[in-house]
């Protein structure tokens, strides 16, 4: 009797874990979207069929709030099928930088690619205002030429 009451308090025991390991997790996650300065973000990237690469960017802060949003792209190109490499935008040090002291911020980034691979788009929004410290968000979208 005692040893179908120890398996049983192990079987309790090791589901519990189970649970909690795939709730902490997600709440964890809900937790880290939370902003101080911004309402949403987005990256979205898309290429032609001439190889013209397009980068949808847009930021909306906290009207009355947000004062600053700055914006930093960069694109790199995936070498040998695991290593990427940063992709000459003919920006300074290969990345593109723009910024506005509105609440809003929505811009399409053009550049041309020279050879077909797949290629992966970094933008990192930094969101200033009074809601508190600066929001640091970055998106990523892959595309393939």
């Amino acid at each position: 009797m005692k040893t179908i009451t120890k398996r049983s308090f192990t079987l309790a025991m090791t589901m519990l874990l189970l649970v909690m390991s795939i709730l902490v997790p997600l709440e964890k996650a809900s937790a880290a979207t939370t902003y101080n300065n911004t309402l949403r973000s987005s990256l979205t990237c898309d290429v032609d069929s001439n190889g013209e690469l397009s980068a949808t960017m847009s930021v909306n802060g906290k009207s009355g709030i947000t004062t600053h949003i700055g914006v930093e792209l960069y694109i790199e190109k995936k070498i040998l099928g695991i290593f990427w490499s940063r992709v000459d935008i003919g920006c300074e040090n290969n990345i593109w930088t723009d910024s506005t002291n509105s609440y809003k911020y929505n811009h399409v980034f053009t550049t041309q690619l020279n050879s077909t691979g797949t290629y992966r788009v970094t933008a990192t929004y930094t969101v200033s205002g009074s809601g508190g410290s600066d929001d640091i968000i970055t998106k990523t979208d892959t595309v393939t030429y």
